[in-house]
């Protein structure tokens, strides 16, 4: 081909694949197609003289390509890169001469990788699109460089991969078109309608007067358009899909609203526009959490299965839109715009602004220095109604107000003005977050937001307690507490820091319940900083909890086996969501280098237990007194604690047995998931130091029998279940009872410790027979600490019709009051000592 005439040499790089066949027959000779040219005002290669009677060159083509792939290679030194070009399925006729020709084109183009093209393609990143194209046209020559062409029919059916689709265009009436050439380049184009479709319901009707664009030889333009467009439907932007998203969606947003809009411009010299976007009708909603769209089967109860299922849509909260209107004028150098959106539940925003454009040689611009001036005035009076904005299982609700004016320029603007936020609440059920009554007054200055009055109440929905000797020593507060603060945030240019956004906030709280669930309950007091400059976040924080109560689950969620594989839609999407961005993020690091990561935050809070932290789960019921230091890990890892837990006046479950935690220590000095333990819990009132001993840590604790003396597990286990030598008679039967009733009842936090538990006591138990007692001496024990020295059991006797009551006063560490009443009464003076 780059032998012919006429052909440039810009084909080199250019390439074709595939197949195509080309049937041409023609008319007239090569110098008659040079005069036809010449006369067109088209390059035609060397002069030809005029001949005395020129005959008119005319030409019939066919083309038939089922694939042509037209493809150029990057063009070195300059931006332009690969680009490729694809046919398919295409047929185009071409007949007539340059002074009258017509076209008729059926066939599908594609631009860049396809979805069908094999597994290669499957792999990357899919951004091919795709048209069916269907065109009727003809086209004549007026003279030199003058052309007159009109579409008599067109059709467009396009497509983007990864992108619902079709998109459909069609031309509702043939549209003349005129172009000339000199002395300045001129395009007109006649009055018509066109008729769009789009993956979602809708049609969209648009309808334009004579057009004409202008272009100068020192590339000044010209534009002349009028026209109007009906039926838009705003569900259209959940089209275009991110991360497998639509925008709407993403937003929190669907409805059915219609928009329809105008325009006329009228640029040249001087400039003259105006276009407008406004509700026709339809509403707007906003999707709740529990708006999900379900589906519904119907089953006929005979065995067949489904008979039907239907989709139902979500509903969400209607936004009550009674206005929405967008609205751009330009009369010369000045450009206005302005906003109105009107209600009954998404509230109320008027914002009108204007600014100036400057005229240059390429056309209108907006210059950096040109000035602003804006007002803006927001009433929202329930931001509930955006909760789905938040994240999941998360509430707010309030009133939201806003006056704010703009100035300065577009590089440097300047706000002024007020926000302000009243009966604001924050809450979450799942998490036990309630904080109420808010009240947010901050004022705009320059580039900077400063918050001169933040205050939040806490939740009153918790009286969460821990009862008894170990647990707190406080009822649940009826008052929430406080958390106020203040601190600016300002906004500008991005450094070679960071970003430009800096932020300083205070906060300070006092006595805020920031867990309100029945289980748990915390209170704390304290200050929180926290700043934003160059990129680095930083917090800093005293934080002291006045009164806490945590229960924790005595089992787990029950969760599935490591053979089990669960296959589900949701989350197949999410990876693939996943994969498609690391591998954007891939090609951006391969292209342009290594992607520079985030600076990772900076955390120093000391948080101080104070003397009313109870806990209660897995066996143990103590208070925590400590403190610890939070940290920042390095990048992607957990924050790291270093200080020290102590239990103070700890319970412990065990065998059936309430033991003495005498020393309870957690030292962390890593993860705040994985402490050492020192944990050693010792049986009250018998004469043989044993118990429990817990050692190693959270995520691998080892757990032993402990005495002292030293003894053997046997002896362990039975001084810790039943109070006495395994030596002593019927010690034995008795020992297996309280084991099996142990393991029945499933490990040490059940069983007769979890019915004591219910019913108030510290423990339930059996006595087994002594030494030359025979079975009828076998009794239960009901125990109850009343005091840290001062502990009552009630024994009552399996074969018997009495019981007997003892009390136990610790006196010292060594001697021991015990009096008793029942069968007979008495009062005795325990003198122990222990020995290797």
């Amino acid at each position: 081909l780059q032998g012919l005439p006429v052909l440039p040499a810009a084909l080199a790089g250019w390439s074709l694949d595939g197949n195509a066949t080309l049937t041409a027959t023609w008319r007239g000779g090569w110098h008659d197609l040079q005069r036809q040219l010449q006369a067109a005002g088209l390059p035609a290669g060397t002069a030809v003289a005029a001949a005395a009677a020129p005959q008119s060159f005319d030409l019939q083509a066919q083309l038939s390509a089922p694939r042509l792939q037209i493809a150029r290679a990057p063009q070195p030194g300059t931006d332009a890169g690969p680009l490729t070009l694809e046919l398919r399925r295409t047929t185009a006729t071409l007949q007539g001469s340059l002074s009258r020709a017509a076209l008729d084109w059926d066939g599908e183009l594609r631009h860049g990788p396809q979805p069908d093209e094999g597994p290669s393609a499957r792999n990357t990143t899919l951004t091919g699109q795709r048209a069916q194209l269907r065109l009727r046209a003809t086209a004549a020559s007026r003279g030199a460089g003058q052309w007159q062409a009109q579409l008599e029919s067109l059709q467009m059916q396009a497509d983007a991969a990864g992108q619902p689709g079709p998109w459909k265009l069609r031309l509702a009436e043939p549209v003349a078109i005129q172009l000339r050439q000199s002395p300045q380049l001129v395009v007109e184009a006649g009055a018509g309608q066109a008729f769009v479709e789009g993956p979602r319901p809708g049609h969209l009707q648009l309808r334009w007067q004579p057009l004409r664009y202008a272009q100068g030889a020192q590339g000044a333009l010209q534009l002349r358009s009028q026209g109007e467009l009906k039926g838009l439907p705003l569900d259209w932007a959940n089209a275009w899909r991110m991360d497998g998203d639509g925008m709407l969606e993403r937003a929190g947003l669907a409805g059915d609203l219609l928009l329809d809009g105008t325009w006329d411009i009228d640029a040249g010299d001087t400039l003259r526009a105006s276009a407008s976007l406004r509700r026709s009708s339809g509403d707007l909603r906003i999707l709740t959490l529990d708006a999900t769209p379900t589906t519904v089967v119907h089953s006929s109860g005979q065995g067949k299965g489904a008979q039907a299922a239907q989709a139902v849509p979500a509903r969400g909260t209607p936004a009550g839109v009674r206005q929405a209107e967008l609205t751009v004028s330009a009369e010369g150098p000045a450009l206005r715009a302005r906003l109105d959106w009107d209600s009954e539940r998404a509230g109320q925003l008027h914002a009108e602004g204007s600014t100036q454009l400057a005229r240059t040689p390429d056309g209108w611009t907006w210059p950096a220095e040109a000035p602003l001036a804006a007002t803006v005035r927001a009433e929202l009076p329930d931001v509930g109604v955006w909760s789905a904005l938040a994240p999941p299982g998360w509430r707010v609700r309030g009133t939201l107000s806003a006056d704010a004016r703009l100035s300065g320029t577009r590089t440097a603007p300047q706000w002024s003005g007020q926000l302000a936020a009243d009966q604001f609440a924050i809450r979450s059920l799942l998490d036990g977050v309630d904080l109420q009554d808010g009240r947010l007054r901050a004022a705009l200055q320059g580039d900077r937001l400063t918050i001169t009055e933040l205050s939040l109440h806490g939740g009153q929905g918790s009286r969460a307690r821990i009862a008894g000797y170990s647990g707190n020593r406080t009822a649940a507060p009826q008052d929430g507490g406080t958390l106020t603060g203040g601190g600016t945030v300002s906004w500008g240019a991005a450094s070679a820091g960071g970003a430009g956004i800096r932020m300083d906030l205070r906060a300070q709280a006092q006595a805020l319940q920031l867990l309100v669930r029945a289980d748990r309950q915390v209170s704390v007091s304290g200050d929180l900083t926290a700043r934003l400059q160059g990129g680095q976040f930083t917090l800093r924080g005293q934080l002291t909890t006045d009164r806490a109560t945590i229960i924790l689950p005595e089992a787990g969620a029950p969760t599935l086996g490591s053979d089990v594989v669960v296959r589900s839609a949701a989350l197949d999407k999410e990876a693939a969501a996943k994969a498609a961005r690391d591998a954007q993020q891939a090609q951006k690091a391969e292209a342009g280098g290594q992607v520079q990561a985030a600076r990772p935050p900076d955390i120093a809070v000391t948080l101080d237990l104070g003397n009313d932290f109870a806990l209660q789960g897995h066996g143990i019921t103590t208070r925590l007194t400590g403190q610890l230091d939070i940290r920042s890990g390095t990048a992607g890892a957990p924050p790291r604690v270093t200080g020290e837990v102590r239990t103070v006046q700890g319970r412990y479950r065990a065998w059936g047995q309430a033991l003495d935690v005498e020393t309870g220590l957690l030292r962390f000095n890593g993860p705040y998931d994985n402490p050492s333990l020192d944990v050693l819990a010792i049986r009250p009132n018998i004469s043989v130091r044993a118990g429990v001993q817990v050692t190693g840590t959270a995520q691998s604790p080892r757990v032993r029998l402990y005495a002292d003396p030293d003894l053997p597990d046997a002896e362990k286990l039975s001084w810790v279940v039943l109070g006495r030598s395994a030596a002593s008679g019927g010690a034995e039967a008795a020992l297996l009872q309280q084991a099996a009733l142990a393991l029945l009842g499933g490990g040490s936090g059940s069983g007769t410790g979890g019915i004591a538990k219910r019913v108030g006591l510290d423990e339930i138990g059996f006595k087994g027979p002594g030494t030359g007692e025979d079975a009828s001496a076998a009794a239960l024990t009901f125990g109850k600490r009343l005091s840290k020295d001062l502990y009552v059991t009630y024994e009552r006797s399996l074969s018997g019709v009495l019981g007997t009551l003892y009390i136990f006063y610790d006196l010292s560490q060594h001697l021991t009051l015990r009096g008793q009443t029942g069968m007979q009464s008495a009062v005795d003076l325990i003198y122990t000592v222990r020995y290797d």
